[in-house]
């Protein structure tokens, strides 16, 4: 049986963690980790397409450390995609299951330094803004997602940016400021007929956490010739907060401007989510989120509803189901983001829904 070169490192890399893990005690230097996330799904675009499907979710294979520097505290993450149901190689005919994630540093990868002035990092990570949505993400990574709503089309504002440098302030009084500012999206900024390209973007927030409170509130905005979707800008706020220890209500809303050409893209989504720990274990939690689009007949609206049992820190399981109306010159699906099993949607103007059984396990 033939092996990939990546499956071989992974599985050698695995093989290690307790060793690494006995280093990290030892020294702090280094830490394996990653994240082991499926589920079987039944998804139905309301037209042709009412399948079964094996998805793998947001699985992840990572390495970081940190090294005290004087005053300072040196940082590094190496960080990649793993789709563990999936194989590396050359598709048999008829057979779409050839990789191209399993590649090493996909994900968030960086390196900076720590101190009493908060903290510095360079290189390809998740912006502010997209980390601002965390107070109401009850389902990322899964079926009914918030971004099949937020990040539609070319009007991309949940990223993860090349070529960028971030500032993080220390927390005081319970507020965190975040800045980042990508140069360019390719390995150096070009130039067409002697004029600059303006593939930047700046991304920022302002968080706040204290109590049963947690707030975000960030902007973004991209250059006009970022990659194929041209200038675009976003703003987004979230909010989370703890009426008993129990429960758990949000709040979510953004307002995007974007243009493709002559497509607008823009819309205002908002949402109401809620979170009722029936035991310290066993969760129920929903969300429904409305998108107001400026292009004419083009909004849509999307609920999650779900159950998830957390076994220990480190694994749960969980089961949803979403659906997701669509007006009648737009068909988006709840199951596209963050995850392997994302056929397309059938027809304008459907209804497209899933129901979803999953394991995730954080090591």
């Amino acid at each position: 049986m033939k092996f990939s070169k990546t499956f071989i490192a992974a599985a050698t890399l695995l093989a290690m963690a307790p060793l690494a893990q006995a280093e990290v005690k030892a020294d702090g230097l280094l830490e394996i980790y990653g994240r082991a996330s499926f589920s079987v799904d039944q998804l139905d675009d309301g037209a042709s397409y009412n399948r079964n499907n094996l998805s793998s979710n947001a699985s992840r294979l990572g390495f970081k450390g940190s090294k005290k520097i004087g005053n300072l505290t040196g940082i590094w993450q190496v960080e990649q995609e793993i789709q563990i149901n999936l194989s590396n190689g050359t598709s048999p005919v008829g057979i779409d299951d050839k990789d191209t994630n399993n590649r090493l540093a996909s994900r968030d990868t960086f390196a900076g330094l720590q101190g009493d002035f908060g903290t510095v990092r360079a290189g390809k990570f998740d912006t502010p803004f997209k980390t601002a949505r965390e107070p109401f993400n009850l389902f990322g990574d899964q079926l009914g997602d918030m971004r099949n709503l937020t990040r539609v089309g070319d009007a991309k504002f949940d990223e993860r940016l090349n070529n960028m440098l971030e500032y993080q302030s220390p927390v005081m009084n319970g507020f965190q400021a975040k800045v980042a500012y990508s140069f360019h999206s390719g390995t150096s900024a070009t130039t067409t007929s002697g004029v600059d390209k303006k593939e930047d973007a700046t991304s920022a927030s302002l968080g706040y956490k204290a109590g049963g409170l947690e707030a975000t509130l960030a902007f973004e905005n991209y250059g006009a010739d970022t990659a194929t979707t041209g200038k675009r800008e976003a703003t987004r706020a979230a909010v989370s907060y703890k009426l008993s220890p129990e429960l758990r209500v949000m709040g979510f809303y953004q307002t995007a401007d974007s243009k493709t050409g002559n497509t607008d893209q823009g819309a205002d989504v908002t949402g109401l989510g809620l979170e009722y720990m029936i035991t310290p274990t066993v969760a129920l939690k929903g969300h429904y989120m409305d998108r107001k689009a400026n292009a004419a007949n083009s909004d849509a609206s999307m609920y999650t509803l779900g159950a998830e049992y957390r076994y220990d820190k480190a694994l749960r399981f969980y089961a949803s189901y979403a659906s997701l109306d669509n007006g009648t010159a737009v068909k988006l699906v709840p199951w596209k983001e963050g995850r392997t099993a994302a056929p397309s949607a059938g027809s304008n103007g459907k209804t497209t829904s899933g129901v979803s059984i999953g394991m995730r396990y954080d090591f």
